[in-house]
């Protein structure tokens, strides 16, 4: 084969090669926007902002259906679905492990302190078989009365930073679920 033909040849593979892998997801950076508006799924979580985090429009929250009485909310992609979820919140009361089990779990997730004003708290990736982070989870609670707030973002939307979708929810859902009253 001619040295021409061969480049030619090498050319037109790699055309094809790159014609064919899927570029990566373009970034999405927009807010989540106010976490609690209706519609709402679960008597408290909004809709748009759970399919924001996770990138489906059309999914089945099942949970809790009162705000004042919020215990967890599920979400999956259909009501039959036999996969595993897309997203869970939920809250603990009582604090169900010691501080030092959780700061032993944000040690080996290489976990991150929340922002001062969401602390106590930390937040870690949610990783594929591959190492490759699909999700994010943040574990916050109170120590005053010791509650646990988990928001679990076990596959979040392509192009989109799933630890702080995850902290945000925290953000806002905190003052409603970890206060004395709830």
């Amino acid at each position: 084969m001619s040295r021409r033909s061969f480049t030619v040849l090498f050319i037109a593979a790699v055309t094809i090669m790159t014609g064919c892998s899927s570029a990566p997801p373009s970034k999405d950076n927009r807010p989540l926007g106010n976490v609690t508006a209706k519609p709402q799924e679960c008597g408290l979580i909004a809709r748009d902002a759970i399919a924001r985090a996770i990138g489906l429009k059309s999914f089945y929250a099942d949970g809790t259906t009162s705000a004042a009485h919020f215990a967890y909310c599920i979400v999956t992609r259909s009501p039959n679905d036999s996969q595993a979820a897309w997203m869970l919140i939920e809250v603990k009361d009582p604090l169900p492990y010691s501080v030092q089990s959780l700061e032993a779990r944000k040690a080996s997730d290489k976990g991150v302190d929340l922002p001062n004003e969401l602390r106590p708290g930390y937040s870690a990736p949610i990783r594929d078989q591959d190492g490759e982070p699909v999700g994010a989870y943040v574990s916050a609670w109170t120590n005053h009365d010791p509650k646990l707030l988990s928001i679990k973002i076990f596959r979040g939307a392509p192009g989109r930073d799933h630890q702080a979708d995850a902290i945000e929810f925290a953000r806002q859902l905190k003052p409603f679920l970890l206060t004395s009253s709830s």
